[in-house]
């Protein structure tokens, strides 16, 4: 309601169809029957991993990726060192129960926004026509690579929060005469009141001299 007085009415939301290994998109779910409402007034979905959990497990995985999936995203890293095999397995999976729950989604985007480019071709396979990461956004059907960075902030704990608080300004005046910027708001956010300010402020500045778009709206007015 507070981003619709501002002219944004349309979102893309990011879909996570069996979080944590636990939480299944049951077709006939409140969650499920929301989404299939909002995409019908027009907006869209992105996949966002099966579980977007990191499953540190494999023997593979390197001193370099338990820092990043331990320290840096809280274990919220899905697609952090994984192999193509089990990389398709997971993005199929989350493919079907989506379309099991009447979803359909166009773009993918990584937890954390990791994702190798090795990926991208199963992406292409799989029907995604976008996916993204911190500075860039990639139309997989003609290899476009769009500079978009992105602004957003990390309420997991009240360390997180505080620091966000301070980021998220800077951020903003960093990108300020950037063409593209991109608004990434989790739920959790919107339960901090001063994060909640933060961004309203920002995407209330950004939205004066930007037109608001979907993930797919925008990549459309690129590829005409």
């Amino acid at each position: 309601t507070e981003l619709a007085s501002f002219g944004i009415s349309r979102f893309t939301w990011l879909v996570v169809p069996l979080w944590h290994g636990h939480y299944l998109l049951h077709p006939q779910s409140a969650c499920a029957a929301y989404l299939r409402r909002r995409l019908a007034q027009g907006d869209d979905l992105a996949a966002h991993g099966l579980t977007h959990h990191w499953d540190e497990a494999p023997a593979s995985r390197s001193f370099r990726d338990f820092v990043i999936a331990r320290c840096y995203t809280a274990r919220e890293c899905e697609f952090l060192g994984l192999g193509s095999q089990e990389m398709r397995r997971k993005l199929e999976r989350a493919r079907t129960i989506m379309e099991e729950a009447g979803l359909c989604a166009q773009g993918f985007v990584a937890p954390a926004w990791i994702f190798p480019h090795s990926g991208y071709g199963i992406l292409k396979a799989l029907g995604y026509s976008t996916t993204e990461n911190y500075t860039h956004i990639y139309a997989l059907h003609d290899h476009q690579k769009i500079r978009a960075p992105v602004v957003t902030a990390s309420s997991r704990t009240s360390l997180r929060a505080m620091l966000s608080c301070f980021v998220l300004p800077i951020l903003e005046a960093l990108y300020s005469n950037a063409p593209v910027v991109r608004v990434a708001i989790h739920p959790a956010d919107l339960e901090r009141p001063a994060i909640r300010r933060l961004m309203l402020r920002m995407v209330t500045n950004l939205s004066r001299q930007r037109e608001a778009h979907t993930l797919q709206s925008w990549v459309k007015t690129v590829s005409s």
